[in-house]
Parts: C-alpha cells; structure tokens; sequence
C-alpha cells in the first residue's frame, strides 16, 4: 500500500460513517496553544473541546501536519536511528464532540486495522488505563479479544499534549512485528521494547487539567483518534521501518551520490535518514509560513536546516543539496497537500539563502577551529576544551561531529564531556524559558459565544451583551468608572486580526449609559470590548448600540488598503518572488514585512514602488469584494498569506489589479487613499525586509513636516532648497580638510611628546618597556603616540593608558620580535583591564581595551610592565 492509498482509505472509512472531512490545520497552532508547533490531530479542536467552540459537525475526520521536536513529544533524538521515529509526521484522526464515545471508537478502530488493512488479528495488542474497566470490557467482550492480550499501564495510558487542557485516559492498539524485532528477553507485550509498535491511540477526552494540576470534566464527553500515518504504513506492508515506505525511501534515492566519508555504511543510512526526515519538516514550516531566524519557531526551522546540512557534510554532498531535494519532498507530499506545488519557489529560495549563511558560517568556523588545532598542538595538550566546541557550536553554529571528524584529522581530541555539560546548561536556561511563556493556558469562564461582525456594513448596529468580565472574572455589571470587557452577540465593532488593530468606540445602553471601548479582541470566537464605563452602568442581556468612531475606522480601512497596494506594486516592481511575511495596520501609520531574499532595495525600486501605488491611487478604482468558497476564491488567483488560516468560506477584495484574501476593513475606493509615503525600508531578519508607510491625513502631516524641515534646513545655509545636497557636501569636504588637518597636528604633538616618554624606557635583559598614563587622550590619540614611540624603539612593548571624560582607553604594542619569543598584546590587555573597570584584548602584537575607572590606570601599567620584565 502507498502513503496515498493509505490516506484516501482512512478519509474513505470515516466519511461513510458520516464523519466530516476537515482539512489539515497549518504547523503554527492557536496563539492560545501551550505547544510551539502543532503536535496532534486533536490540537486544532482544543476551543471545542473546552466548549469555548461550537464544533464544525459532530464528527470530524482529519489527516493532521505534526511537527515534534522539543517537549514531551520530542523524537529528535531517535529521528532516522529507529525505525518509527521522525520531527515530521501525519497523524490520523477522527474525532467525536458529545456524539459516540467508547463502544464505537473501539469497534470502528478494529474494523479499520482488520477488514481495511488486514492486518492478522493473532498480531494485535491493547492496552488501556488502570481504571479504564469500561474499555477494557468493550474489548472483550464486543470485539472478542483475549483478556492476555489486554495490558493496564497507568501514565502510559493517561493522554496529555501539555501541562495543561484536555486529557483523558486512552486505549492502545499494538502490533507485535515478532521476536526478531525485540529489545531483549523481556520484550514480550507493549511499552516492555520495540517488538510491540503502537498504531493506534484513541483518547477519551473527558477532563481538562488546570495549572495546580486539578481535573475537571469537560462539558461534553468526546473522542480524539491519533495514528501514526507512517508507522501504520510500515506495519501493514510488512515494514520493519518506517524509512522503508515510499514516504522516504523515494527522498533517499532523491539524494546525491555519497562522497568522501568516513562513516560506515549503517551510520551513512542513518544520516540519509535524517535528512530526508528534515527535508520535510522544513518544506513544510516554509510552507506554513515560518522562515529562519534566531527565535521560537524560525530558530527551530533554522536548527532542523542546518542539521540536515550537517548530515550532508559528513555524507560528501555538494553545497545545496538540500534546496535541491524540495522536488523530491513536494512530489511525495502533494497528493494529500495539493497547495505545496504553489509554494516550491517560495520553499527553495528560502532554503537557498539559509543554506548560503550557513556555508560562510561554517568557513568563519574552520578559520577557528585551525587555530584551535594548532594550540592543541603547539601546548602538548592534543585537546580543544568543550568550552571552545561550545563556542564553535553556539557562536558559529559548528557541529560537533565535524568538530570531532577534523580534530581527528590534526591529530587532536575534543572535550565532549565538558561540550555536553555546557550543551545541557544551554538547553535547561531554554527549557525554564519555555516552561515560563507556555506553561499556562488561561481559559475564560465563558459559555461557548461566536459573535456576529456587522462592521462591514457599517460602523453602527445592536446587539445585546452575553458576558461581563471585570479582572478576568465573570460578573453581572460594570459601574461608572470600571474597567472590563463586555461581549456582544452582534458587533459593529473589528477585533483585532490578521495585523489590523481593534477599533474604538462606545456602546450606549437604552438607558444612556456609555461604555467607551478602547481596545477589541477575540477571545475564542467571541468578540471582547475592553474599556471603561464612562456614565451609568451596564449590564448582562443588555441591549447596547454599538458605534465605532468615524475617525479610527476611517484611517484604518485606508491603511489597510495601502498594504494592498504595496503587496501589488512589490510584486510588479521586484517580482512575484515577494511574499508578504507580517503587517501591522494602525490608524497614522502601515507596516509591511515580505520576504525578498536580494537584499535592500535600492533608491530607484524605492521610487518604483511609490510611483506604482500612487498610479493605482490616481485611478480611484472602486473596491470589489466577494465572499466564495475556498476552492473557487483560490481559483480567482487571488494573493494569500503563508501560514495563514482560512475557513469554508473566505473574503477575496479586489482593489483595482490588486487582489486578495483578507478578512479585514477596507476603504470604498482607492482614490480615498490620497497620497502613498514610504517612511523607510530596512531588514528585520535574513531574507525579509520591513516597509513602514502612510496614507491620507497621516501622509498630508508627514509631507507638510518634512516641507518645513527642508525650509528650515535650507534657511540655517543660507541655501535654497534645491541648494541644500551641495552645500552639505561642500562643508562634508570642508571638515575632512579640518580632520585631516589636526591629525596631522596631533602626529607632531605625539612625536614631540614620544622623546619624553622615552626617556623613561625600563629594561630587563633584552627586554625593554615603555608606559605612561596620559590624560586627556582618547584612543585615537593614543594611536599616534604609539606610532610615534615605535619608530624610535624598534624592540620592546609600549603600553599607553589615556584618560578622558572619566573613561579608560589602555593600548599595548609590542614588536616583532617579542612577539616571536612569546609576548602577547591581547593577553597583557586582558590583564590590565579589569583593574580599570573594563575589558579588552586583541593579537599578539597590538591589542586594545578600556573602563571606567580612571584610578587604576596606574595599577594597570604596573601589570603589564611586571608581565613583560619578569
């Protein structure tokens, strides 16, 4: 069976069991999620769980995007090494919400794995949770099951996808892949080896875990079905390995010809393993909308990057064998995630930029790393301490496998205890970090709402209120001068989302009373009013009208508009490889990130694309917008976002040639815009590049400002604006003469102060030293005194410490042939400069430091010469 049949005939089973197909949820969860990446079936169903949601349909059938590598469901070590581990996965699912529950989880779950994949019913094993006597039964006697073959494990059986949300007590299908496969002579059931592989989990969720670890039940009784796509796919053809499947074994042989190598040809699997597993964890993270960068998910993408990179090195392939894989990962994947094949370009451009970091990585790296071999040598010790494998790890991103591999080749060891040690530091400061910003997920003590938006049609309507919250908790009113938040079942009001802010406003009851608003946000699918009241009270199943000022909206629609227009005319200037990565839209100014991997743009593209949207501001077309089912609205050819979550049915606004999926406020026409200013463009990370802007009143203000600035300017020239770059440029060149000018003035001071300080050399044998503290001197003045003293004293050290404005600048130069017998600059500076308050260091024959303690400078000179006269 192929991974497709396999996929078609899970959706097939359950749809005729009248189970709803959902589509598969993206990589980046719920913001409320406790996980980085979406990590089960269930994950995306957390809200309907809690009963915050109302589900989409009773029963659900999924084929779920996972991605594990750090937390409880970590495989990462195992990933490639054992034949059921990976970082990418797709799990299986069928879910229940209030609907069946245990007798036809159960049953449907056996007839699955006997009648579809026919697998032998004497090869099957389950287990249940200690108190779970109702499955266990079920089991028995509904399916006819031995009772030997039924075990009871305790945490092992109790299903949780963090510290906190819905769990509850699971059943386990195992498959027995016989005694060749076993861990040793006590592997003889499941969770005792390897021999039993788990194939199926159904979860009864019934509980939802609170922070002090407290159960409480849910509101409904529900079903949460995972299983494994890939080690089911190995299990039901005959597969020890799920590298062995088409999923993988067609990426292996996508892979270029191993080169020069010194592993042995089982690790030369094992690696090949690895990559192709990580090939697909990061085709799909691109996909989904992550990029690398140095921080949550991007950092994780980043690491599984350069960790198949890592494998390729050690296997001999070329530089951008992993860009070059996409192909291969998208052509496995794409039956059962058509949209990859839109994004191959976007996935191997940003694969090739990273990948290019990475080889001027790696070179910084050797460059340090033949420093460290040398030492290693040079002092006898034959060892890199783990310290500096850290460093080469950490700083420059240098594996420690090819840290050991070239070691080895300079005749030098490394210190992998040590290296382990400060690893493990590193991941316990990462793990109390994570710990504190994903521990907790709050959730309100709310009945499941979904508030109606009306805002579309304008910036007034009524609605009754369904909730109060004051503090967080749920009440009955606010008074006159209390802050809270006040939910609606009908809104006129946006809430914050997809990089527009929340609008403002107020909410009058019958009676007068005045709610002002000054922030929405969705809570679940509940639209929140925060703010405060500003006369009267306000209550529960009020009836309120809600009115969002005219200005807030106004400017935001017009600048939400723009973002429209920049994507387009990024697009039309600089090509469709542009992608828009992030925006934020507020009511003076827009912020646009896309991903554009050729750098800044220069002054002409910045020109280009202001005139571009301008143009389609002078058009003044009116905005078009249409709500289409998802399939028929991508076929529009509308603009969507990476990673972005859309439903059934999505919004496509068209603004003249601009077209695009967006849920947000728009003005009426493009002409309302007025004028387009781009206030500045510069880089946020690699490859993408941030654009701030204005529209309408915001851009009248800023064009006005800056006509005054430019007057005022020209007027303290004494210049006509049109003069004004020349002017600037003559007195740039006036002030170059000037500089040049009093260098060469402090050059003759220097030297005529050199003689003095001369005078005063000590000597020790063949060695002599120079000192001296000078106030008033900086460390370019400190500069010219060393030169002028060199010149004059051909061998020996000087060390110079100048004081000015309270600060410390300490310069060490000692001469060649000093150097030669063991002088090091940057280790006197390092000597000296604690004593000062501060740091330094630099090569052995000048190195450079400073502080803020003026008081030891003489301390500090009497270090250094104590050092070198020894």
């Amino acid at each position: 069976m192929k991974s497709q049949e396999l996929r078609q005939a899970w959706i097939d089973f359950f749809v005729a069991k009248q189970h709803k197909l959902l589509p598969s949820a993206s990589l980046i969860p719920d913001e409320m999620s406790t996980t980085l990446f979406t990590i089960a079936g269930m994950e995306q169903f957390v809200p309907v769980f809690l009963g915050e949601q109302p589900p989409a349909a009773p029963r659900v059938v999924t084929v779920q995007r996972c991605l594990r590598v750090a937390g409880a469901k970590s495989d990462i070590e195992n990933v490639g090494r054992t034949g059921r581990h990976g970082t990418f996965l797709e799990m299986l699912g069928n879910f229940s919400f209030g609907d069946y529950y245990k007798r036809e989880a159960i049953s449907w779950a056996w007839e699955f794995v006997t009648k579809v994949l026919k697998l032998d019913p004497a090869r099957l094993y389950v287990t249940v949770h200690t108190s779970d006597d109702e499955a266990e039964q079920l089991w028995v006697k509904e399916i006819g099951l031995d009772p030997a073959r039924i075990s009871r494990f305790d945490e092992d059986n109790f299903w949780t996808m963090g510290p906190t949300g819905p769990c509850g007590p699971c059943t386990e299908i195992f498959y027995d892949t016989g005694e060749a496969y076993a861990s040793g002579p006590d592997d003889t059931g499941p969770n005792l080896g390897n021999r039993y592989v788990e194939i199926w989990n159904v979860v009864f969720q019934q509980y939802n875990r609170a922070a002090d670890g407290a159960l409480s039940e849910l509101p409904k009784k529900s079903i949460d079905t995972g299983a494994g796509l890939e080690r089911m796919l190995a299990v039901c053809n005959g597969l020890a390995s799920m590298y062995e499947t088409d999923l993988f074994t067609d990426l292996i042989a996508a892979q270029p010809p191993i080169g020069q190598t010194s592993l042995a040809p089982a690790e030369q699997r094992v690696r090949q393993n690895i990559i192709a597993d990580h090939a697909r964890a990061v085709t799909f993270l691109i996909n989904d909308g992550i990029f690398p960068s140095n921080n949550d998910r991007g950092y994780v993408l980043r690491f599984l990057i350069r960790r198949a990179i890592r494998q390729g090195r050690l296997l001999g392939y070329p530089n951008g064998f992993l860009t070059e894989l996409v192909p291969a990962v998208v052509q496995s994947l794409s039956p059962g995630y058509p949209e990859l094949k839109a994004n191959v370009a976007r996935i191997q451009q940003t694969l090739r930029t990273e990948e290019q970091t990475f080889d001027r990585t790696l070179e910084r790296g050797m460059q340090m790393l033949d420093r460290l071999i040398e030492q290693a040598n040079d002092d006898c010790t034959r060892l890199i301490s783990g310290q500096d494998a850290f460093m080469l790890h950490d700083t420059y991103g240098f594996p420690i496998e090819l840290t050991r591999e070239i070691a080895s080749d300079g005749g030098v060891a490394v210190d992998t205890a040590a290296f382990e040690a400060a690893m493990e530091e590193q991941r316990e400061r990462a793990r109390r970090d994570a710990k504190s910003k994903r521990a907790v997920v709050t959730i309100a003590e709310l009945p499941a709402v979904k508030s109606v938006f009306t805002g579309y049609d304008g910036l007034d309507a009524e609605g009754e209120v369904v909730a109060i919250l004051r503090d967080g908790k749920p009440v009955e009113m606010l008074a006159s001068g209390e802050r809270g938040i006040v939910i609606l079942d009908r809104t006129s009001f946006y809430a914050e989302r997809g990089g527009q802010i929340g609008d403002r406003g107020q909410l009058v009851t019958v009676d007068g009373a005045v709610f002002e608003v000054e922030d929405t946000q969705y809570m679940g699918e509940a639209i929140a009013h925060h703010g405060i009241v500003k006369s009267g009270g306000i209550g529960a199943n009020e009836r309120v009208h809600t009115r969002v000022f005219d200005w807030w909206r106004r400017e935001i629609r017009r600048h939400h508009t723009s973002a429209h227009l920049l994507q387009r005319a990024l697009k039309d200037v600089l090509g469709d490889e542009v992608a828009q990565a992030g925006s934020w839209v507020g009511i003076d100014r827009m912020r646009f990130d896309f991903r554009y991997p050729s750098g800044a743009l220069s002054p002409e593209q910045k020109r280009a694309v202001m005139s571009r949207v301008n143009e389609m501001i002078r058009d003044d077309d009116r905005l078009v917008t249409r709500e289409l089912p998802i399939d028929e609205a991508r076929s529009t050819g509308a603009i969507t976002m990476a990673g972005e979550k859309y439903g059934e049915l999505v919004r496509v606004v068209q603004a003249g040639p601009s077209v695009e999926f967006c849920g947000g406020t728009h003005a009426h026409s493009t002409g309302e815009l007025g004028m387009f200013v781009m206030l500045s463009e510069s880089s946020i990370g690699s490859g993408i590049r941030r654009i701030e802007s204005c529209v309408s009143q915001a851009a009248e203000n800023f064009v006005s400002h800056q006509q005054e600035l430019v007057g005022d300017v020209a007027s303290a020239l004494a210049a006509t604006p049109d003069e004004i770059t020349e002017r600037i440029g003559k007195m740039q060149r006036d002030i170059k003469d000037l500089q040049t000018a009093v260098g060469q003035l402090k050059a003759r001071l220097a030297s005529a102060d050199a003689q003095a300080y001369l005078e005063k050399v000590e000597r020790n044998g063949d060695r002599a030293f120079v000192g001296a503290v000078v106030h008033e001197a900086n460390g370019e003045a400190l500069r010219h005194l060393t030169s002028a003293l060199r010149s004059r004293l051909s061998s020996g050290v000087i060390a110079l410490a100048g004081i000015d404005n309270g600060a410390v600048s300490l310069l060490v130069s000692a001469s060649d042939d000093l150097v030669k017998a063991g002088v090091h600059a940057g280790k006197l500076v390092q000597l000296a400069a604690p004593l000062v308050g501060g740091k330094g260091g630099g090569q052995p024959a000048q190195a450079q430091g400073g502080g803020k303690n003026p008081d030891g400078a003489a301390a500090a000179l009497h270090a250094i010469r104590d050092a070198v006269l020894a």
